[in-house]
């Protein structure tokens, strides 16, 4: 492999890339839901949140998860507001059983008091 095929396959991955990463995800935009009217009966709880996501080992379906339950999702780096209410942050690494690494959501309401969710994101 010469120092020119090395060059093109860095240009021709770089170009692959950053067409992935700036392709939009359509189910989790919240430019493309609709607005959520929020009363205290139709109040989003981190409960709610974790019963959805828990047992979802990947952010990008969790979004879609919670997007199907009615609700308005946006990732933004390890973290899924919902709702403008809820924030559920997903980690990716830690100490699970049998000294294996396990997935854990947290989630909690961003204004107000607890309580606060930590659930697996594996089943």
């Amino acid at each position: 492999m010469t120092a020119e095929d090395i060059g093109s396959f860095t240009k021709n991955f770089a170009h692959d890339r950053s067409g992935v990463l700036s392709r939009a995800n359509p189910v989790c935009d919240v430019g493309q839901q609709g607005s959520t009217e929020v009363t205290e009966e139709k109040r989003l709880t981190p409960e709610q949140v974790a019963g959805v996501i828990a047992g979802v080992p990947v952010i990008g379906r969790a979004c879609e998860a919670l997007v199907q339950a009615g609700w308005r999702a946006s990732i933004a780096g390890n973290r899924i507001t919902v709702n403008d209410e809820v924030m559920a942050e997903f980690i990716g690494a830690g100490v699970g059983r049998d000294c294996g690494v396990e997935a854990t959501w947290v989630i909690y309401a961003i204004a107000g008091r607890p309580p606060l969710w930590a659930v697996g994101a594996e089943r």
